[in-house]
C-alpha cells in the first residue's frame, strides 16, 4: 500500500531530488515509481514544491538512455530540460569541496557527498531518495535537512 507524501513533504518545501527518485519516476515499474510520480506530477509540476536536481543526477539518470538508444536518451533530456519547475544545479568548486569534507567525515560515495553537498549549497528543505546510506549521511552531515526516504512511505 502507496502512504502519501503530503505528510512528508509539506507544501512550498524546496526539494532536492537524487538520482534514485527521478530514476524511478523515468522507469515507472520500480516499487516507488508511483510515489516519484506524485511528487513530480502532483508536487512539482504545479509549483507546489520547488526542486532542484544536482548535473550528478544529470550524469546518473542519462547512462540507461545512452545505452538504450537515441529515442530514450531524447525522453530523458527532454524531461531534464522541460520538466516544470526543476532546477539544475552545476557542481561549482564549493560544491567539489564541501562533497570532499563530507566524503572525508563520512566516507560516502562521491557521487552521493556531492549530493549533500549540493542541497547544503541550494538551501533545500527536504532532500527525496530511496537511497538510506545517502539518507543517513544527509542527517548526519546537514542535519536541518529533511531526509524523505520514498521506500518508507511504502508499506507492505
Amino acid at each position: 500500500m502507496v502512504v502519501g507524501l503530503e505528510a512528508e513533504i509539506e507544501p512550498s518545501a524546496s526539494l532536492l531530488v537524487d538520482s534514485s527518485a527521478v530514476l524511478a519516476y523515468l522507469a515507472g515499474g520500480e516499487p516507488t515509481s508511483q510515489l516519484a510520480g506524485q511528487l513530480f506530477d502532483a508536487f512539482v509540476a504545479i509549483g507546489r514544491n520547488p526542486a532542484t536536481i544536482s548535473m550528478v543526477t544529470v550524469h546518473e539518470i542519462l547512462v540507461r538512455p545512452f545505452r538504450s538508444g537515441l529515442a530514450t536518451v531524447a525522453i530523458a533530456e527532454g524531461f531534464l530540460r522541460h520538466f516544470a519547475e526543476i532546477r539544475l544545479a552545476e557542481v561549482t568548486y564549493d560544491i567539489a569541496r564541501e562533497s570532499a569534507r563530507i566524503r572525508a567525515s563520512t566516507g560516502i560515495r562521491a557521487p552521493d557527498a556531492l549530493i549533500v553537498a549540493t542541497a547544503l549549497a541550494a538551501g533545500v528543505d527536504v532532500l527525496v531518495t530511496n537511497d538510506r546510506s545517502l539518507g543517513a549521511a544527509t542527517q548526519s552531515m546537514a542535519p536541518h535537512v529533511k531526509v524523505c526516504l520514498l521506500l518508507d512511505q511504502i508499506q507492505a
